[in-house]
């Protein structure tokens, strides 16, 4: 079973100090038949004075952020620790069209 890390990082860079809405984030991955989720964590800058973790009707997780400080830099750090362990996976299971990167996709 494969360990896997991902690591996200999103930063917000403004001539002068903004004020900062809230923030919804969907950074960590669902738990599922072939992942399990071992850690998770977030760094934000400036520190937000809330953070709140919810789930969707779908079980995604989705973080909300608030703010009560200004700031000219906005940093999401995101790091995930998991084991993946993909059942029956065949490279014939991929797409044609996702063989390459970036993919194409069919006009709807």
């Amino acid at each position: 079973m494969p360990l896997l890390i991902i690591r996200h990082i999103t930063t917000y860079h403004y001539k002068a100090p903004v004020a900062f809405g809230e923030h919804r984030m969907m950074l960590r991955p669902r738990d599922d038949g072939d992942q399990r989720i071992l850690d998770s964590e977030i760094a934000i800058t400036p520190a937000p004075s809330r953070v709140s973790w919810t789930q969707d009707a779908f079980g995604n997780h989705v973080a909300e952020a608030h703010f009560d400080a200004q700031a000219s830099l906005l940093r999401f750090e995101s790091t995930i620790r998991l084991h993946h362990s993909p059942t029956d996976f065949q490279p014939t299971d991929i797409a044609h069209a996702a063989w390459a990167f970036p993919f194409v996709y069919d006009e709807a």
